[in-house]
């Protein structure tokens, strides 16, 4: 453990502060399905090889998508006024690594997650949801008029043309669907019963 506080030290340099914030931010960003950090991006402000790099990059990511580091603020914030034993209750889930980074380091992770909380748990809660059941990512929709034949044509007849965008697992697909004003009614229903 020795050896490896004094390479996280040796890392994470007062100096590569904001290095480390910005490192930091490109994780939850690769997170939350954004373009995330890259080796090139970082290569000239830091003093890294590409395996300490990927080493830290890797930490970094597991630390943030652990779920119970995005309550890690108000816990260290509460542990002022908690007994020593229900504070190794509150932070004995989060990794080793964590407890063996410097001050300095676990302080920018707690500003991170503090600033970037509610995507984070958004981006693990979807992430959850893909891996459980087919979860609707996006949406279109086009009003259609319908007209009748020549005999008839005062019939005129709206019909919704909703294309859902479903992700799972394995795939990505859409789903067509062609509504009247009752059929979209009764979805609108179903919908706000869900919710």
């Amino acid at each position: 453990m020795e050896s490896t506080q004094s390479l996280y030290i040796n890392l994470f340099s007062d100096e590569k502060s904001e290095v480390l914030k910005e490192l930091l931010h490109a994780c939850v960003d690769e997170i939350c399905g954004r373009p995330g950090p890259s080796y090139h991006r970082f290569v000239n402000s830091m003093d890294w090889s590409r395996a300490e790099y990927e080493g830290i990059c890797k930490l970094m990511t597991t630390l943030l998508r652990n779920p119970a580091s995005l309550y890690m603020v108000e816990e260290k914030v509460a542990s002022l006024t908690m007994s020593f034993h229900s504070k190794f209750q509150v932070v004995k889930h989060m990794p080793q690594e964590y407890h063996e980074l410097p001050e300095q380091v676990q302080r920018n992770i707690l500003t991170c997650l503090k600033v970037r909380r509610e995507q984070l748990t958004n981006a693990l809660l979807m992430e959850h949801y893909k891996r459980k059941l087919p979860t609707v990512i996006d949406f279109d929709w086009r009003l259609k008029l319908v007209m009748g034949s020549s005999r008839m044509a005062s019939l005129r007849e709206s019909l919704l043309q909703l294309d859902l965008m479903v992700e799972d697992t394995e795939s990505r697909r859409i789903i067509d669907l062609e509504l009247n004003k009752d059929e979209l009614e009764t979805m609108i229903n179903a919908l706000d019963a869900i919710a």
